[in-house]
Parts: structure tokens; sequence; C-alpha cells
């Protein structure tokens, strides 16, 4: 999750997932370092970090346990060539860009890859009785 910091160049992220931690973010911001950046552990498994950071549109991805994870509700996402998409965020006075539409079709396409794969966990679950 993406918030507005106490000025407008700062920006809050917040990482809420099931992971031992360390969390770091990584992005244009840092040189893709995935340990330059710490994140700090919160109350009920959230983690959070306050980035000042120049005016513009900026991507970045969460680090943790060896692997790379999106922020869907940031202002937007972009694909990263790789696969897999690196989230947005805009500081200062400047807009937001649109998506593309090739960006929406490729996030669509994702999210419904994601929910097959969770409706086929629970199919299998009911199957063989397991939880």
């Amino acid at each position: 999750m993406v918030a507005r910091g106490r000025t407008s160049k700062s920006v809050r992220l917040q990482f809420t997932h099931d992971v031992g931690g360390p969390v770091f973010v990584a992005g244009t911001f840092n040189g893709w370092d995935t340990q330059a950046t710490p994140m700090k552990r919160r109350r009920g498994g959230t983690w959070q970090v306050t980035l000042k950071l120049p005016p513009g549109e900026h991507q970045f991805r969460y680090f943790a346990d060896g692997q790379w994870y999106t922020d869907y509700a940031a202002a937007g996402v972009a694909p990263n060539g790789m696969g897999d998409f690196n989230s947005l965020v805009q500081v200062g006075a400047s807009k937001r860009k649109p998506r593309s539409a090739s960006a929406k079709a490729a996030v669509k396409k994702t999210v419904k890859k994601i929910a097959r794969k969770i409706t086929a966990k629970k199919k299998a679950l009911v199957t063989t009785g397991s939880r």
C-alpha cells in the first residue's frame, strides 16, 4: 500500500504479507538494491517505510525471503520485462500517467491466472478433504 507522507516529496510504503522478514523495498530510487532500504516491522505483521523521493514517477517492488512482491494497491503497475510487474508511485505535483492498454491487459490476465490457481487449490482441498 502506498500513502502520502507528511510532505509532497515523501511516501509511506506498507507491506502486509506473511513473511519472516526482513523486508526491503527496492526500486528506481535506490538502483534496485535489495538491501539498501529496509522496512520496519509494525503490529499486525505489517512492514512500513517512509521515503523522501524527488518529484516524478518511481518504480518499486518489495523483497523478502528471497522473493519479489508487487504492490497491486499502488498508483499503478508496469511490466518489468522479466515476466512480472513493478509497482508505481508518483511523487510531487505532476499527475500519474494512465496505464497503457497493454499494461492493463497484462494485469487483468495475471489476476485471472492467480484466481484460477486459487480456485483449483480450493477444489483440490475439498476433493481430498484436506485443509
